[in-house]
């Protein structure tokens, strides 16, 4: 409620009041978080504007999708140690990509995000669903921060909560992968994955993969 609240006030305050905003905004815009599949954000845009019959007045569809990009800060929180782990990953030389599923964000707006949270200085990437054009665990995904990062897939690790999305699709191209029980309560695809490390809480993190890094 509070991200449709601030997504619908962005567009407002972009484009000025519109009767579809709600309409648009409970549409489902894609696959599931877990399907690895093509992601044209901007085209669903258009078609969604296309089958209600809406006119968009010549809106780029790239304008509406910025609008919707409403900044982390008010929407979510950090993850209990998520801030201290990163910098322990700096400190030791390790490049750190962040990799999501996004319906809105392309990589910079991900990066912006982080600069704002004080941790710009950390993070040496960002590879988004938007921006790639296809969902985790879909291989490109992965291959992208790989070459973002500048290393190979033995020599990287995936940390995340979803075992098929994360886990699972790195896994599938060598990397290993550290699965941080989700706490939000969020059904997980079923999959039969080993991760090859598990944390509760992400200050358990650098404790865990340190051994990985001699």
């Amino acid at each position: 409620a509070v991200l449709a609240a601030a997504s619908r006030a962005r567009l407002v305050s972009a484009f000025g009041d519109r009767e579809w905003y709600e309409r648009f905004l409970e549409a489902r815009h894609g696959g599931d978080d877990e399907d690895p599949v093509p992601q044209h954000t901007l085209r669903w845009i258009q078609d969604w504007l296309h089958d209600e019959k809406i006119a968009a007045d010549g809106i780029d569809p790239d304008l509406i999708r910025r609008a919707l990009v409403v900044p982390f800060e008010g929407t979510g929180m950090l993850t209990p140690g998520a801030a201290d782990a990163l910098r322990w990953c700096d400190a030791r030389g390790l490049r750190i990509i962040l990799v999501s599923n996004t319906l809105w964000r392309g990589d910079e707006d991900a990066l912006e995000d982080w600069r704002r949270l004080g941790l710009g200085d950390v993070i040496d990437g960002a590879v988004t669903s938007h921006s790639v054009g296809w969902r985790k665990p879909h291989p490109a995904m992965f291959q992208r921060a790989l070459k973002l990062a500048g290393c190979t897939p033995a020599e990287a690790l995936m940390v995340g909560d979803r075992l098929r999305a994360d886990i699972w699709g790195a896994q599938q191209l060598g990397l290993r992968a550290v699965w941080r029980i989700p706490k939000s309560g969020i059904p997980q695809a079923k999959i039969e994955v080993e991760p090859d490390a598990v944390v509760d809480e992400l200050t358990e993190l650098p404790a865990t993969i340190a051994g990985w890094l001699s």
